[in-house]
């Protein structure tokens, strides 16, 4: 699980939580945001790529954040 804690480290630098719903979900939230994701989809890319994983997930909450706002 070692990935998984650099992928939350990394993303809590960029100021995005990640929460465990349950046993199947990752909740990742920033702002008043929330995006939920099955756990098998983010294990799989970071077991390619731990920083492009982290990159994917905080652009995805970019938009939708700059969604909100406009």
């Amino acid at each position: 699980m070692q990935a998984r804690e650099i992928m939350q480290d990394g993303l809590y630098a960029q100021g995005i939580k990640l929460e465990i719903v349950g046993d199947a979900i990752y909740r990742f939230s920033q702002l008043q945001c929330e995006w939920m994701i099955p756990q098998h989809i983010i294990d799989r890319m970071l077991s390619k790529d731990i920083n492009l994983t982290v990159d994917y997930i905080s652009s995805k909450l970019y938009y939708v954040v700059r969604r909100i706002e406009e």
